[in-house]
């Protein structure tokens, strides 16, 4: 957790997302289907599941946009450029 609040940390959340993959995963490759019903629940289990990969890919997405940010703002700084 963050300090002083209850935010979670980029890392954080990519855990929980990445326990979340495995164990939806799982379900799907594993899970016994008997009836129509549970049919049913698979498919709600892989459109869980792909919206938990596309969430975790964003969030890759927005760290790796920060970290590029950040490296640019040190090359401005060290060519002594304004904004």
């Amino acid at each position: 957790m963050s300090e002083g609040n209850n935010d979670l940390t980029f890392n954080e959340i990519l855990e929980i997302l990445h326990d979340q993959i495995v164990f939806i995963s799982d379900r799907v490759k594993n899970g016994r289907i008997k009836d129509v019903k549970n049919e049913e629940i698979k498919i709600k289990w892989i459109r869980t599941l792909a919206y938990i990969c596309k969430t975790h890919a964003n969030i890759r997405q927005v760290e790796k946009l920060d970290e590029l940010e950040g490296e640019v703002k040190k090359l401005k700084e060290r060519l002594e450029i304004d904004e």
